[in-house]
């Protein structure tokens, strides 16, 4: 068995009755299998193979469904860092699980509309898809870009007017 890369030993039937002991059984409301043992800082279980600290979620679903593919997440789409039932963890890439998250690249990606409120469309965002984000690696409104562009020329105009005036 591995982990992205990591190759999990196998489980001795003793590993397996310490892995177990430290989850509590399913939540009758949401399901979720939550570990009791150590977490790490982020909420995850952890748990020790020869000396080596491995995530308790990772360790369940690869005991209950295989290897998980190269390059490949776990997502808890229950949305409990704490939970190792297999039935709550989904395969994903790095990417899907950012975005299905809470943090602010994901509130970002889920706005449709700019702070000046024009919609965000393939015609009105900086490149057309797939390719649809600035340079910088932000999505910007080509309505909102192209004011800034005008006001940017007016400040110049009136910037060169008031030095050839003097």
């Amino acid at each position: 068995m591995s982990t992205n890369g990591r190759p999990i030993p196998e489980l001795s039937d003793a590993d397996l009755r310490r892995f177990w002991a430290k989850v509590q059984l399913p939540d009758p409301d949401t399901g979720c299998m939550l570990w009791t043992a150590a977490k790490t800082s982020a909420g995850y279980g952890a748990f020790r193979l020869g000396g080596v600290l491995y995530r308790a979620h990772r360790i369940s679903f690869t005991l209950a469904y295989g290897e998980i593919p190269q390059g490949m997440v776990l997502d808890h789409i229950c949305r409990n860092r704490a939970c190792v039932a297999p039935e709550h963890l989904e395969v994903v890439s790095q990417r899907e699980n950012v975005l299905r998250g809470e943090g602010l690249t994901a509130q970002n990606s889920a706005r449709t509309h700019c702070p000046q409120g024009h919609e965000y469309t393939a015609e009105n965002t900086y490149h057309a898809p797939p390719n649809k984000w600035h340079p910088n690696g932000q999505r910007v409104c080509r309505a909102c870009d192209r004011e800034r562009c005008r006001n940017r020329r007016r400040a110049k105009r009136i910037a060169k007017n008031i030095t050839t005036a003097a």
